[in-house]
């Protein structure tokens, strides 16, 4: 009896691990109410700088201190009379009360505005069955492939016909159900070109742990 069971076992495990038929992509929409926050766009006052962000600078009546910066690859950026300062981990509201702080060395009670011109520095979150889940900073056009990849890839007990790719768009939510093994099989429709803000879910494989 005990040799059976474990041959039906290793049965379901061959059949379940090389994919017995690739799925196709599927793709659901919902919509969420409007309030709900938005992980590709936080607020300008919690978002976090980042390297290759650009931020629209503007000091009140003194517009030679005024205008837009890029934040380098190391941190920093150069502003007028103040030269480098690191920005690279502060918030858009704690860079503000360094600048007014420190131009108040060059101007009677300086109010300082910061606005996100652009967002280069943009992460992904991948939870789940992986090697390692987290925040994951985009590098450039990234593929599902090439962050699970960069994960560590899918753990031994990864639903690998099931990954959930969960995108909002404003009200709208896209959820993409990918099967990993059809991308490795040539389908690269399934390769999904990430987006600043997706979460990326790779469930647990019910075929070893369904609901009793």
């Amino acid at each position: 009896m005990h040799i059976k069971q474990r041959c039906i076992s290793l049965l379901a495990i061959s059949c379940f691990s090389v994919g017995c038929a690739a799925s196709e992509l599927k793709v659901q929409e919902y919509r969420v109410a409007a309030d709900v926050p938005n992980p590709a766009k936080p607020p300008e006052e919690f978002y976090v700088i980042g390297a290759g962000d650009v931020l629209a600078i503007n000091v009140w009546k003194e517009p030679s201190l005024s205008g837009p910066v890029k934040v380098r690859p190391d941190g920093f950026i150069t502003l007028p009379l103040i030269n480098e300062i690191q920005v690279g981990g502060l918030t858009t509201t704690q860079l503000r009360k360094v600048l007014e702080e420190k131009y108040k060395e060059y101007t009677v009670d300086p109010f300082v505005t910061i606005r996100i011109e652009s967002i280069a520095s943009s992460e992904v979150f991948l939870v789940g069955q992986v090697g390692k889940a987290g925040a994951f900073p985009l590098t450039g056009n990234e593929t599902l492939l090439q962050l699970l990849t960069r994960a560590g890839g899918l753990g031994v007990f990864a639903d690998r016909s099931n990954i959930r790719v969960a995108r909002r768009d404003g009200e709208k939510m896209t959820e993409y159900i990918v099967d990993y093994d059809a991308i490795l099989k040539g389908d690269l429709k399934q390769d999904i070109l990430l987006r600043p803000g997706d979460r990326i879910i790779v469930p647990e494989a019910t075929l070893f742990f369904g609901r009793r």
